[in-house]
């Protein structure tokens, strides 16, 4: 069988990457060094320490396992169109260089079988002392005495906000904004960064309110039994930079209400399955 393979590395990473064993397209795939973090049937996510443990990377691996995974992503970049390793890396670099993101990808590649493709790995940086936003709001503001959990919801939805706004005024979208994609480094609200967008999509225009509501939607998903419904007004209005809301701020949220219902109980799943009924705010 017609077999190819296309190795990228970003400017720097070479060099540092062939002297970690895990310069050719080979050994990064069949990298074992680390701990794997995920792990599912055609898949699997590595946290790798390198250079005497002070660089942190994440190896994301991908491989075909059936057929059916071939036919159902013939148009996403199987065989047609970039690949979702491809997509992931360039969007990590906009992102990256719009400091919406302290995950830097490093090196991806591919490997193609008569056109088709079979394996695939993305390289990028760890963050530093990562937190999902998911298991901050689980866990951590639960926790915290009550003046210091207020103080800490308010800062998190205005940071997520401030993120969110950034990026659609970059006419970017994420195609993924669940809270497990945004991850707080060192336990700084302020250092919230985006990960896994192998969706995230450049706009040539301004986006619509479609576009936006999207990502809002899956951000609203499970907010209802962690959040009043004014703190989640109050991230709309600090989203659109606007103290009370006009007939867009209100068509938005039609859009965003309508999208998020279907999501709501798996995306609550995604963040506790034995999530509670109510929570004192």
């Amino acid at each position: 069988m017609l077999r190819s393979q296309y190795l990228h590395f970003a400017p720097g990473w070479e060099a540092r990457l062939r002297a970690a064993g895990l310069g050719t397209f080979e050994l990064a795939f069949l990298c074992e060094q680390g701990t794997v973090v995920r792990r599912s049937g055609s898949s699997e996510v590595r946290r790798v320490e390198v250079e005497g443990a002070r660089q942190v990377l994440f190896l994301k691996k991908s491989w075909v396992t059936r057929w059916a995974q071939l036919r159902s992503r013939l148009f996403r970049g199987t065989f047609f169109g970039a690949s979702q390793v491809r997509r992931e890396f360039g969007n990590l670099e906009r992102l990256h260089k719009w400091q919406l993101t302290e995950a830097t990808p490093v090196a991806f590649g591919e490997e193609r079988r008569a056109g088709w493709l079979w394996r695939s790995f993305l390289i990028t940086t760890g963050i530093a002392e990562p937190m999902s936003m998911d298991a901050f709001i689980r866990d951590v503001l639960p926790s915290l005495p009550g003046a210091e959990r207020r103080s800490g919801r308010g800062e998190l939805l205005r940071q997520v906000a401030r993120l969110t706004r950034v990026l659609h005024a970059r006419q970017f979208t994420h195609g993924d904004l669940y809270w497990r994609n945004l991850v707080i480094a060192d336990n700084e609200l302020a250092r919230l960064s985006l990960i896994d967008m192998p969706r995230g999509r450049q706009h040539p225009r301004e986006l619509g309110v479609a576009a936006r509501a999207a990502d809002l939607a899956a951000l609203d998903a499970p907010a209802p039994w962690f959040f009043r419904r004014s703190e989640r007004l109050r991230f709309l209005l600090d989203y659109r930079q606007t103290r009370r809301l006009d007939a867009d701020g209100k068509e938005l949220i039609r859009q965003v209400l309508k999208l998020a219902g279907p999501m709501r109980r798996k995306q609550l799943a995604h963040v506790q399955d034995d999530a509670p009924r109510h929570a004192e705010m």
